[in-house]
Formats: structure tokens, sequence, C-alpha cells
């Protein structure tokens, strides 16, 4: 689960060509920022009891585009320039291990709070997020003219604005696996699933430096209604039967969030119908469902649930736009 964009995922400011069909694709590096995963419980020497948290912060992203631009005119009856489709894919993933110190122990508890396993020579957990997220955005392209005469067309600045609409969807899973080993093994696992579904507003203007090479952004706003599902599960080896530390729990949450969006980017003109744009974005979102486990305090019997937290999602990387149309 986790993760997210904006009104992005497609190149800022305007197109490659004016009029027809363009693609393009891009990839890059992915940060998310939320609160961390507990895996399991490390006791020191001194008794004290310390949670080891697991957090997917660092990953990958690529995604691509589909457009068809209709300059001075409606597309499909909407006052609009272009129309795009996008796709994007992102992943993170982290992992965490310790061993039993001298004087100390590793514990792990089962994900209804009941039963509290103490012992055992190492432990280990891991965090996967994957994210999916496809959308439409609806542009207006308003370029501005300057100069000119009676006798002469007037010529378009190296100033730009693009208005975008973008409704989107986004699936964000997030995959746990915890084990503790010794001479009964523990495990603890959890799948949280997050759909979003929202529609974002932005402005993107564009300055062209040079007849090549253009300085772009984006500024977004937006909201989104979503559904959190989560299956929590702990088994062991134990040789008793029924097994002790067997359990299953769900767990889910909805609402409404808010999402922001800032981004900026340099746009080269590689040729009158192909773009390359580096760029960094940033994307906030308010609501966030993640895996919260049983905590590792033996006098704590909480049960393991969905917890909603804010989320920052950054992406640096490069896009590259190509024109099957007229070029601009």
């Amino acid at each position: 689960m986790i993760a997210a964009t904006s009104a992005a995922h497609a190149d800022m400011g305007t197109a490659a060509v004016d009029r027809g069909l363009y693609g393009g694709i891009e990839g890059g590096y992915l940060h998310q920022s939320t609160e961390a995963v507990n895996g399991f419980g490390i006791v020191s020497s001194s008794g004290r009891i310390s949670e080891a948290l697991i957090d997917p912060e660092n990953g990958w992203f690529a995604g691509g585009m589909i457009g068809f631009a209709r300059p001075n005119t409606n597309v499909m009856g909407m006052p609009i320039s272009r129309i795009e489709g996008y796709i994007l894919f992102g992943r993170t993933e982290d992992s965490v291990g310790a061993t039993t110190q001298p004087g100390g122990d590793l514990t792990i508890k089962s994900v209804n709070g009941s039963v509290n396993v103490v012992g055992g020579d190492r432990a280990s957990a891991s965090v996967e997020r994957r994210t999916i997220e496809g959308g439409l955005r609806f542009e207006r392209d308003e370029y501005r003219y300057e100069g000119g005469s009676l006798k002469d067309e007037p010529v378009r600045s190296n100033r730009n604005l693009t208005r975008v609409i973008s409704p989107f969807i986004r699936y964000m899973e997030e995959d746990t696996d915890t084990e503790a080993r010794g001479c009964c093994s523990a495990y603890r696992n959890a799948s949280v699933d997050n759909w979003m579904y929202g529609v974002m507003a932005a402005i993107e203007p564009e300055y062209w430096h040079t007849e090549r090479i253009a300085l772009v952004g984006r500024a977004g706003v937006g909201v989104y209604g979503y559904s959190v599902d989560g299956s929590f599960r702990s088994s062991s080896q134990s040789p008793f039967r029924p097994d002790p530390f067997a359990a299953s729990v769900s767990d889910d949450e909805s609402g409404v969030g808010f999402r922001g969006s800032l981004g900026a980017g340099l746009k080269f003109k590689i040729s009158d119908r192909a773009l390359l744009e580096t760029f960094a974005e940033a994307d906030y979102f308010s609501a966030v469902g993640r895996a919260a486990f049983s905590n590792a305090s033996p006098t704590n019997g909480a049960r393991s649930g969905v917890e909603i937290d804010d989320m920052w999602e950054l992406r640096a990387g490069a896009r590259l736009t190509i024109g099957f149309g007229g070029g601009n």
C-alpha cells in the first residue's frame, strides 16, 4: 500500500506539439515519508523495551502518458486544449534485523494482542509498498503574445500558462512480514490496501529562457475519498495444538483527505516534436493508511489495526515527450 502523485505524471507546461497525438515516458527516484511500521520488540539488558521500526522511504517510480491536442477550439465539446491519460507505478521497501544481546531478549506479540512471546535468537521484519495511479488531465494552454503591428502577426511570448483539472484513482498496497526465530519460530504479517478517488486542480507556468530551454513549474490542490482495508495474521511452530500464537484480525477505515502538489523542472526542446524534462515534484496526502501491529509492551493488550497518517511523496527524475502531430 501507500504512495501517491498530483495532476502529475505528465510534462509540466505546454506539450511537445500543439495538435494531434503525443506520448511520453518517465521514471526516477521515489521517496515517501510517513510513520514507520513496528516490527518486533527489543529488550535491553536493563529491561527497557523498544520497537524495531521499518520505514520503506526510498525506491523508484515509472510511468507513461498519451495525449491529444487541438488548439484554438474545444476538445470533445469542452473548453480545453488537450486531454491526457496517464499511469504511474512506484515501489519502496525496507527491512530490519536484530539478534539477542547479552542480558537482553527479543519479543513478538500475536496480532490480537493476547500472547506475547519472549525469547529467540534473532528476528527480522520487512515492508514493501507498491503504488499504481491512473487518471486523466484536462488542460487549457494560455499563450501570451507581444509585439506585432497592422502588417505583422503578433509574436508568441516566452511566458505561457497551463490550467489543469485531473481526476485520479490511486491504489496502494503495503505488505509486512516479521519472523522471530528460536526453538519455536513465530511469524506475523499484514496486508493493507488503500483506494483513493479524487480530483486535482493545478496551474503550470512556463518560461522559455531560450528557444531550447524552459523553466516550468506546477502548483495544485485537490481532495479525495479513501477506503483502507487491513488484514493481520500471526502463527508459530509451537508443538502445542491449537497454536496459541495463531490469530487473525481485520480492520478498515474510510474518509476524505486533502492533496497538495508542487513541482519544478527544466524543459529541453531536443527537436520540433520532442521534449526532455528533468524535474522534482512533491505531493502531500493528509490521510494514508498503514499497518500498526500490537506493540511490544507486555502490559498493553491492544490488537493490531489500520492507522491513518499523512504522507509526503517526492519524485525526482526525467520524462521524454514525443509528438506525432504538428510541432509547436
